[in-house]
């Protein structure tokens, strides 16, 4: 399919938080007793301790879906589940370590900040009693909800003081521009005002009104039928290879002309408008040299959340009590009857320390994980799991809602125009 480039920057996708409250959320580790004797491998047993605190297998294994499936994993190999469970574990200690230092800390953030993002997640359900079921499915409650939001700003408040003394220079952003830049370079084509709408008589509305007067009046004239268009005076950079297929007709507009409705599907139609021709060019350092500046002021920020979270991670004491779960088997031992005493071959490195770039911008630890929101620029939406507790995806700050503390039952899913319009097309 062939993307209409220029059109992501019209798309605003609002992330999803999806709220489940566990019992993991606050403390996810419950009793302070001894293991059973002998490490009983039945039962709810323990399967590590965290300053003293058990953690137990009931407790584990939620995460441990959640891990798997946020991340995609698949087809695991007997070496491969240690490794899955050390990173579990070091992801649930960041958690715990950046929560209690936000208690420690004291730091709360305003009754309304937290109102504001719960509306925002409502917004996601077709009604409120839907996102109540969902809510009621998980056993959790509103107000539960709303504690769970309160300490997600809250980490997201201490990790943005930590990094507030960030800055990036000038010299940084032009080193960056020259090493990026075949990114900025934009296709020959044309320059067009276009909109998508839902039916044909919405369309021809549409044309009739920008061939009399301004593209922005007639768009809103058939706003309530309009699913995506370019803003008034800032038509759409259209690719010449995107002009073909069932956008064959534009290639074919003169300066000035309007297409017919180009019908894609019975409630997909798209207008074009062409103002001009563009030929080939490269974007100057000065039009996206604010774009640059902020992925590498995020990229800097991450850097520095990951090491302060790492650093109160360190501090914790935790003590493996079903090491059998850690242990990579040898190749002379057939997994089921690997030793529980056999040292792990080998180690992932603690979550938190992932690379700045494998990871979404101002996301935060939560003490519970949710499915990648996107499938995240980006993937990964997500909410925040402890091993990006401070890293950042480059390019743009996320707000509180990428902050989430679990998963849930995803809401409908938006109306396929919010796709490029190109994409579509095909």
């Amino acid at each position: 399919m062939l993307p209409l480039t220029a059109l992501r920057t019209q798309i605003k996708w609002i992330l999803a938080v999806f709220i489940v409250i566990f019992t993991a959320s606050v403390g996810f580790m419950y009793g302070t007793g001894g293991s059973r004797s002998n490490n009983e491998r039945s039962g709810d047993f323990v399967v590590a301790k965290i300053n003293g605190e058990e953690l137990h297998i009931s407790v584990f294994q939620q995460h441990l879906r959640n891990f798997i499936e946020r991340n995609r994993i698949r087809d695991l190999s007997d070496k491969q589940m240690p490794l899955i469970y050390k990173a579990v574990l070091d992801e649930m200690v960041s958690n715990r370590a950046v929560i209690d230092e936000v208690n420690r800390l004291k730091i709360s953030v305003p009754a309304e900040d937290v109102n504001k993002q719960l509306k925002q997640i409502e917004s996601q359900y077709v009604t409120r009693e839907q996102f109540m079921q969902v809510l009621r499915s998980q056993n959790s409650s509103l107000e539960q909800a709303k504690a769970e939001i309160a300490r997600q700003l809250s980490i997201e408040k201490m990790l943005g003081d930590v990094a507030g003394g960030v800055v990036v220079s000038d010299d940084e952003v032009a080193k960056l521009y020259d090493m990026l830049q075949g990114n900025f370079t934009q296709p020959a084509g044309i320059e067009a005002d276009f909109a998508q709408v839902k039916t044909k008589e919405a369309a021809e509305k549409l044309i009739e009104a920008a061939k009399t007067g301004d593209w922005g009046k007639a768009v809103e004239l058939v706003s309530a039928d309009v699913k995506i268009s370019s803003e008034a005076g800032k038509p759409e950079r259209i690719a010449e290879t995107e002009m073909k297929d069932k956008l064959e007709p534009v290639s074919k507009l003169a300066d000035g002309e309007f297409s017919a409705p180009i019908e894609v599907s019975s409630q997909d139609y798209f207008v074009f408008h062409r103002v001009r021709a563009v030929s080939e060019e490269v974007r100057p350092l000065s039009e996206v040299s604010e774009g640059l500046k902020n992925m590498l002021l995020q990229s800097k920020k991450a850097e520095v959340q990951r090491d302060y979270v790492k650093g109160l991670a360190d501090k914790m004491k935790v003590e493996i009590v079903a090491e059998d779960l850690f242990t990579v088997p040898s190749d002379d031992v057939k997994p089921e009857t690997a030793s529980a005493d056999q040292k792990p071959a080998e180690e992932v490195k603690p979550a938190e320390e992932k690379k700045a770039e494998d990871v979404k911008p101002a996301e935060t630890p939560a003490t519970t994980e949710q499915k990648p929101a996107e499938e995240k620029k980006a993937e990964d939406v997500k909410p925040a799991d402890a091993s990006a507790a401070a890293e950042q995806k480059p390019a743009e700050e996320k707000k509180a809602e990428d902050v989430k503390p679990a998963e849930a039952p995803a809401p409908e899913q938006k109306p396929e125009a919010e796709k490029p319009a190109a994409e579509q097309a095909k």
